[in-house]
């Protein structure tokens, strides 16, 4: 076993921990995900799993891929257990974002690719970030925060270090991080 698949293996287990726990909240109805971002969040983890694969990424596409299948089961949770006020806004940026997925599937180029998952990952944030601004006592500031130390450990694991293959796991650091602090900081302005 080598180093990188050491590490791609921990990045799996971290990614384990810190879905794993997400959806435990969501089943006991501790949390509620907005099912648009899960489910946008699947399906583009799934795609940034294949371009990184396409790019020789090796052991740092581990916990995308694994992590893209979980946030699936999520959306599905949060249909049943999720936020139940959604906006003209997020139905706007859902269909804007879905919408997206075909100019990925018409990018021939894997680095264009990754570049556009990127974007429409970061931009299915936003009816989290909305519904976590008004109610953030709904979401995981844990998990949000595993899921960045996720990133973090993913991109140590990587293969090669190329636009492509790094795009993502970034993209997602950053969101998630951004996340998590915004979690904090309502927490504190916001009385549970």
């Amino acid at each position: 076993m080598t180093e990188k698949e050491i590490i791609g293996g921990v990045s799996v287990v971290v990614a384990m921990a810190g879905q794993g726990s997400y959806l435990w909240l969501v089943l006991r109805r501790a949390v509620k995900p907005h099912i648009f971002s899960w489910i946008i969040w699947g399906l583009l983890g799934l795609i940034g799993a294949a371009a990184q694969y396409a790019a020789d990424a090796g052991p740092g596409s581990w916990s995308v891929a694994l992590s893209s299948i979980v946030c699936i089961f999520i959306a599905i949770a949060g249909f049943y257990h999720g936020e139940r006020s959604i906006t003209r806004g997020d139905w706007v940026c859902f269909v804007l974002l879905l919408s997206a997925i075909p100019v990925w599937l018409l990018t021939k180029n894997p680095m264009w690719a990754a570049v556009i998952v990127s974007a429409i990952d970061a931009g299915a944030f936003y009816p989290t970030f909305r519904k976590a601004w008004r109610r953030p006592h709904d979401e995981g500031i844990s998990a949000f925060g595993t899921y960045a130390l996720q990133m973090v450990v993913a991109f140590a694991a990587l293969d090669n270090y190329t636009v492509t293959t790094t795009a993502y796991p970034v993209t997602l650091f950053v969101m998630n991080a951004a996340m998590a602090v915004l979690l904090l900081y309502r927490r504190r302005q916001v009385p549970v």
